[in-house]
């Protein structure tokens, strides 16, 4: 489930919608909004900032999201079809400022996204709306602003800060921040925006921000850039929020009926893209994982594909290293097959091609055609649990808090918990989080840059034989950005 909203912004005044709306936002009619109310009233300026939140929300194409972050990667690859043309420069380490999905998917709809909480920002302060509600719709858009900058520094690393779209403040051609400028501004956004948004207990819409939201991004933004002390800093007031708690029963944590807005009882999902079976806002991961005439497998009896679902010629597939690395009896496994019954009732090993199991976490007994529904989460609080291991390994080694952080999760797995004599000195337990986070996070796009925050992306692409380049830690800017805007200068190594 999903706001499902359309919007475009004409200038920064003029807004058309086109709005359907579900169960968890209940918008005002389209006719009350006119170009004299619409940033003076509370339903005008939430209008826009549901604008920035169909951008926010609706995220990137899932498929594009699972593949490009793993199939560069010790975990997946992908064969035969249309998509594995398109995944081709990213399966060889050969892409470039042309290579299309960085336009189209990583960096504008992000801008447009920040576009929106702009216009909000820009004009909420000459409104004479409630405080309490400026306080909270600027919050929510300062999140939305800071959660786009965070996801494409995982891209691109820094990008050019746009903060107001008053060109008479902020030019058009506008350049790279420094490091330190960036960090501040993430830093200083998540956390002010947290102090006026919404606790999880209140917040009754589901996707809209939460101070939960807020902390969780700026985790992962303190994560990627190796700021150890404040992982601790921003995971802690995340804890204090007494609210995320792992789900009991992994498998099930990704079932449509298990989903938040489904289910009150799982608190772990943060962060999350919320879909439907409905074109344009589907998780299309699922379609290129089933194999050839697809009907079941014993480890997932909860779905039987019918003929009413996609079954796409293109195969998503895992690597077989990465799927012997399981503990035999981890129950994450059960998300992946490795044989399955045909529609003649055949049982099919898988194993006989190589780099050929599926990942068949995300599954929706209503998915019609293309169009599966089940939710893809961002961050989840195992994320976070694992986040503060990783933390304080890297400031103190391994110690009892980090270890038993770890054993959270692996008990949920059912493998054998951790102790200090296990993990060994610093490096080690680093090489055993690093294998945790993979056993964890599978088909959820967060391989690459764990990889990458561990030194290990170039090394692990260059030991499957691949040529890589220092450069290629970042992906090059879009090129028709760099060619719109002087001001932007391509990444060293890719001009």
């Amino acid at each position: 489930m999903r706001i499902n909203i359309f919007s475009r912004i004409l200038g920064a005044i003029l807004l058309v919608f086109s709005i359907s709306c579900e169960s968890m936002l209940d918008l005002p009619p389209v006719d009350e909004f006119s170009p004299d109310n619409a940033l003076q009233t509370e339903d005008g300026l939430e209008a826009l900032l549901f604008s920035a939140y169909f951008e926010y929300n609706r995220g990137p194409p899932i498929r594009d999201e699972v593949l490009i972050n793993e199939v560069t990667t010790d975990i997946g690859f992908v064969r035969v079809g249309a998509v594995e043309r398109e995944m081709t420069p990213f399966l060889d380490f050969n892409w470039d400022e042309s290579t299309g999905q960085f336009g189209n998917i990583f960096w504008a709809p992000r801008y447009r996204a920040i576009r929106n909480a702009n216009a909000l920002l820009d004009n909420i302060e000459n409104s004479n709306v409630d405080e309490d509600f400026k306080k909270l719709v600027t919050a929510e858009a300062r999140y939305i602003r800071a959660f786009e900058y965070v996801y494409m520094y995982k891209y691109f690393g820094l990008v050019p800060l746009r903060t107001t779209n008053d060109l008479t403040v902020q030019p058009k051609e506008l350049s790279l921040p420094t490091e330190e400028q960036f960090r501040t501004f993430i830093e200083e956004e998540l956390l002010e925006a947290a102090e006026d948004l919404l606790l999880p207990t209140e917040q009754t819409q589901f996707t809209r921000a939460t101070k939960g939201h807020a902390y969780a991004t700026l985790t992962k933004f303190f994560m990627n850039t190796k700021q150890w002390s404040k992982v601790l800093d921003a995971t802690r007031l995340l804890e204090d929020l007494n609210y995320y708690e792992l789900y009991p029963d992994y498998r099930a944590l990704f079932f449509i009926e298990n989903e938040p807005q489904n289910n009150p009882a799982n608190k772990e999902m943060i962060v999350s893209w919320s879909l439907t079976n409905q074109q344009g806002y589907h998780n299309n991961y699922q379609n290129g994982a089933f194999p050839p005439g697809f009907r079941r497998a014993n480890n997932i009896p909860e779905f039987t594909w019918t003929s009413a679902m996609a079954n796409w010629a293109t195969q998503f597939t895992m690597r077989d290293d990465f799927v012997d690395s399981f503990n035999p009896n981890d129950s994450r496994k059960k998300a992946i097959i490795e044989n399955y019954y045909n529609a003649s009732g055949e049982l099919v090993n898988l194993r006989t091609t190589p780099d050929n199991s599926r990942s068949l976490k995300y599954f929706d007994k209503d998915q019609v055609g293309d169009f599966c529904g089940t939710d893809i989460p961002y961050i989840r609080y195992a994320d976070i649990l694992l986040c503060r291991a990783e933390a304080l390994n890297e400031l103190e080694g391994p110690i009892q808090e980090s270890i038993d952080l770890i054993n959270l999760v692996r008990d949920r797995a059912k493998v054998p918990l951790y102790t200090l004599a296990d993990v060994g000195d610093r490096d080690s337990f680093r090489d055993l989080i690093l294998e945790e986070r993979g056993w964890e996070f599978f088909s959820e796009g967060k391989r690459r840059e764990d990889l990458i925050r561990h030194g290990k992306f170039l090394e692990y692409a260059e030991e499957r034989g691949l040529t890589t380049s220092e450069k290629q830690n970042f992906f090059p800017y879009p090129r028709a950005e760099v060619d719109a805007n002087p001001a932007l200068e391509q990444r060293e190594g890719y001009q």
